[in-house]
């Protein structure tokens, strides 16, 4: 679209002259008159026009596209199931609010192939969630799952009051990357990472869940510049886990332990994080070898810092 000014016009206003300029705006147009599409566009999907957030998703072509989420309440008893690569799955903030009223153990949210494989055939990729606000309640599963998704980006995202897990991603290979999100009182683990690599979690805040952070079976944790609090059991739980960082973070008051590594960690470094008033230890090394913990500040720990 675009707007032209070709010829100046004088206008008198209140016995002033004032110079205007005749407008015409132009668009794109084909031989018949109709728009032309941007060739490559994808589906843009607004849920609002649809009679429910799964119509919408499913709405979507096999080669991805956008859904847009109004603000508004949205309850779901099955989970909302996003089944092909290169989508974005966007809300209004915490304007969009989805409720899980599953009470048979049912995931919110679930990312998974068509296929429902566990194989290297039942990947999909990119997909990104942003924006919203999900919740849930005692007897519900995790709040997002998403099983064999590379490069999956979750931002923006309030998880909360799961029965399950907050975040639960399972061989989530390729670059998973969880930034900018709140993660609370969910009755597991606020972030749950199994058999993911590459990883990024980076400025979220995690409050009261059983454990804020778990990495397992995974390589290269990059976490940093996060806040856990008052978490019912442990912070941060890694296990056979290689190549990894945790700094820059604040753990304080865990009824655990702020930091474990076990099941033959290695090549990790803890630095630069503050340790403050966990109940029974600042960092646990478990079973970890060639491992570099430095720099950091214990305060109050009930038991041993190291």
């Amino acid at each position: 679209m675009k707007t032209i000014c070709p010829t100046p016009i004088l206008v008198v206003v209140g016995g002033l002259i004032v110079v205007a300029c005749s407008l015409a705006v132009r668009g794109t147009a084909g031989a018949d008159g109709d728009p032309v599409r941007l060739p490559g566009a994808k589906a843009v999907i607004d849920a609002a026009e649809y009679p429910s957030i799964q119509a919408a998703i499913d709405a979507l072509p096999g080669t991805g596209g956008a859904v847009r989420l109004p603000p508004g309440v949205f309850e779901v008893t099955e989970p909302l199931r996003i089944a092909v690569s290169d989508v974005l799955l966007e809300g209004a903030g915490t304007a969009t609010h989805v409720i899980n009223r599953n009470t048979e153990g049912k995931s919110a949210i679930l990312l998974q192939h068509a296929g429902a494989g566990d194989t290297r055939e039942a990947e999909l990729w990119r997909i990104r969630l942003a924006n919203f606000r999900v919740t849930g309640n005692e007897r519900s599963g995790h709040g997002i799952e998403a099983r064999r998704i590379n490069e999956i980006f979750i931002e923006a995202v309030t998880v909360s009051n799961h029965g399950g897990d907050g975040i639960h991603l399972h061989d989530c290979y390729e670059d998973p990357r969880i930034c900018d999100s709140l993660i609370t009182y969910n009755k597991e683990t606020g972030l749950n990472l199994v058999g993911c690599h590459d990883i990024i979690v980076a400025s979220n805040q995690f409050e009261e869940n059983r454990d804020a952070v778990r990495c397992v079976d995974g390589f290269n944790l990059c976490m940093t510049g996060n806040n856990l609090d008052d978490h019912l059991r442990n912070g941060v739980v890694i296990e056979n886990t290689y190549g990894s960082v945790v700094s820059g973070n604040m753990i304080e008051e865990c009824s655990g332990t702020a930091i474990v590594l076990d099941r033959d960690c290695y090549g990790i470094t803890l630095s630069a994080n503050v340790i403050a008033h966990n109940s029974t230890g600042g960092v646990d090394l478990r079973d970890a070898h060639g491992c570099t913990v430095s720099a950091n500040t214990f305060t109050i720990v009930k038991k041993d810092a190291v």
